[in-house]
């Protein structure tokens, strides 16, 4: 045992070694128990398993501290335990997302110790599993419970918005439409740069700036494209107030313009527009009333959808046959209708689901070009912009519509597994989240 390597102990230990030692001590001195040339240390070894030296070093850790204090007090030594990490950006979202269902296909059960190792190797994912739990839960994964044990479970209603997304690029696929737009809009701000680079050591840019602390103002940009390239004149680019909240600028006013000025009259006829959930593209054209409506309101809007309210029903009563109205009625919004007056068709990414963009990767291309020349002055963001936006290609752009093309293909025919894995169990949601 004395030549066993030094241990970290926790405080408790430390604390009970110490009193065990102090009991021998006092028990020698009451001689209630005679071993000749008895030593206190020697007895604390062979009651407590442990070294010589840990005896000694805890032992003056403890006599130390009751100079001052009734009872010894040990510091505790807290082990460092992985980073935080739950502000994965979208990509990394869905490499996520598709390492879990990539289990279904397989027909194997997730787990978060083997995803942890997964996105460890495929996106050097950095935090611990605590971590990687609240991402999961965050993007629409919970937990249930098959046969006792616990499943890792895609919300249903992201799994059938991506069932119908898929369903409906395939039917689109099988008519021979390959006018695809992909709309999108990004920011980029002042201060925004590469974290990491190689640069050749005679470039004047090796030298170095540092980036000024915070993010500083920022851009707006609003673009479209299909594998032909961007949309002409569709570039819309301005620089949002500092008033701390950029979503206030973007808003439906300056996308429903954009959209009836800039997109739809530069489209080929009979396009399919493919764009996110923002707020700003999905304003529905008959929004149901709400608390804030007056009773009359509500019972108007209840008449215009075929219903006949009775005038004695309350505000809250009448809230309640919205509801159920709404809930049997799909959403119609202003966007839609504007494209189908002009022969097109809008298609919305299920959430969570960016990898099935085209704009997504010019967009990281862009962005990528600006961060590696940016000197973070604002008076040379907007060239840098339109000069990354001019370096963009037809050929980037149709390489960046095929790779997506097939990310949705193979997701196709994995969704059909997914759903037949996931169908085969009869699965008891839970109200923890926790594995």
């Amino acid at each position: 045992m004395e030549g066993s390597p030094r241990q970290q102990l926790s405080a408790q230990t430390r604390e009970v070694i110490f009193n065990v030692h102090e009991y021998f001590k006092r028990e020698k001195e009451n001689k209630t128990v005679m071993h000749g040339f008895d030593k206190a240390v020697q007895r604390t070894m062979d009651a407590t398993k442990q070294c010589r030296s840990t005896i000694y070093r805890i032992c003056k850790e403890g006599n130390d501290s009751l100079e001052e204090n009734e009872a010894p007090v040990f510091n505790v030594k807290k082990r460092k335990r992985p980073p935080t990490v739950t502000n994965i950006d979208g990509f990394d979202q869905c490499v996520l997302r598709r390492a879990v269902l990539s289990y279904y296909v397989r027909k194997e059960i997730p787990t978060l110790d083997s995803i942890l190792l997964e996105v460890k190797e495929n996106i050097g994912f950095s935090g611990c599993r605590e971590s990687l739990r609240k991402i999961l839960q965050e993007i629409g994964f919970k937990y249930g419970r098959v046969n006792g044990r616990k499943f890792l479970l895609e919300r249903c209603d992201i799994a059938s918005a991506r069932t119908k997304f898929l369903r409906e690029m395939k039917n689109i696929r099988d008519t021979g439409n390959k006018s695809l737009i992909f709309l999108d809009e990004t920011w980029i701000n002042q201060n925004y740069t590469v974290t990491e680079c190689w640069m050749d050591e005679s470039s004047t840019a090796a030298t170095g700036i540092n980036p000024p602390s915070g993010k500083g103002s920022r851009i707006i940009i609003l673009h479209a494209g299909s594998e032909q390239g961007f949309v002409p004149n569709a570039e819309l680019v301005f620089q949002a107030k500092n008033d701390g909240d950029y979503h206030q600028q973007m808003n439906h006013i300056v996308f429903e313009k954009w959209f009836r000025e800039q997109l739809i009259p530069n489209i080929a006829q009979q396009s399919v527009i493919i764009m996110d959930n923002a707020s700003y593209h999905s304003v529905q054209s008959d929004r149901p009333p709400a608390m804030a409506s007056t009773k009359g309101t509500i019972q108007d809007w209840l008449r215009n959808k075929g219903e006949n309210p009775p005038e004695y029903l309350t505000k809250c009563e009448l809230l309640e046959m919205v509801k159920a109205v709404k809930h049997a009625n799909t959403p119609k919004y202003v966007i839609d209708r504007i494209a189908l007056e002009k022969g097109h068709k809008v298609v919305r990414l299920p959430p969570y689901h960016c990898h099935y963009s085209a704009i997504e990767l010019i967009g990281a291309q862009v962005k990528n070009s600006v961060a590696k020349k940016n000197k973070f002055k604002m008076t040379d963001l907007t060239s840098l912009l339109q000069e990354a936006l001019a370096c963009v290609t037809a050929e980037n752009w149709k390489n960046a519509v095929n790779h997506v093309e097939s990310i949705i293909i193979k997701d196709t025919e994995n969704d059909i597994a997914v759903n037949q894995f996931v169908d085969s169990f009869v699965i008891e949601v839970t109200s923890s989240d926790e594995e």
